[in-house]
């Protein structure tokens, strides 16, 4: 376990090393490997960026989330006009052909829902949505298309593991049931807990995850 004072000051330099954060007014406290973020920020992109920072820190368990996003008076939008440019990213995407996405839009708080094939549709989304002008949240609700579950979805979550690392492989356990993946055991970085998660998002079949995996 790392303690409490070193775990904050390696946080705060990783966010710092971050060319797209600016530190100046963000908070962090940390308790027994669990972090919390706060103060604001002038975008969301920024907010993200920090948060994603404070996951790489090994020793770092659980981010949770409570900076602010304080736009800029020469940035702000209205929702009409978010809710525009949003419609438009959707619209010009070539990875998602025949799009049945909505955006709803509130107080510049962004609620995306609708289907996709693949989770890494979903994630490229948040990632073009989260950079429009103006948006200052993200609430991402699609959801994944069902898709025939491959018989061995178990076997390719596994070579997807060890063409990453051999030693997280190691350390995991994967059980599917029908279109759903449950993760288990231990990593030794919040990082590497996403890198698991991933490789068993993109499986064949697979519409839901639960990530029971510990980190130590």
């Amino acid at each position: 376990m790392v303690p409490d004072s070193l775990l904050k000051q390696r946080v705060l330099d990783e966010i710092r090393w971050d060319r797209n954060v600016d530190e100046t007014h963000i908070g962090v406290t940390t308790s027994d490997g669990s972090v919390t973020l706060s103060g604001h920020v002038a975008s969301f992109p920024e907010k993200y960026s920090a948060c994603e920072a404070a996951k790489r820190v090994r020793g770092v368990k659980a981010v949770a989330d409570e900076i602010d996003v304080d736009l800029p008076a020469e940035i702000r939008r209205d929702d009409g006009s978010i809710a525009q440019r949003i419609a438009h990213v959707l619209e010009w995407s070539v990875s998602i052909p025949d799009s049945n996405l909505k955006a709803k839009v509130q107080s510049g708080f962004v609620t995306l829902t609708g289907e996709v094939d693949w989770q890494h549709q979903r994630a490229q989304i948040s990632q073009h949505v989260r950079h429009v002008t103006g948006v200052r949240g993200l609430s991402n609700q699609i959801t994944l298309k069902p898709r025939a579950t491959s018989a061995d979805v178990k076997k390719e979550i596994e070579n997807a593991l060890y063409r990453n690392s051999e030693r997280e492989a190691e350390g995991i356990k994967v059980t599917v049931s029908g279109d759903t993946v449950t993760l288990s055991g231990n990593v030794n970085a919040h990082y590497r807990r996403d890198l698991v998660e991933q490789a068993a998002w993109s499986a064949p079949g697979v519409r839901h995850v639960i990530d029971n995996i510990r980190v130590s």
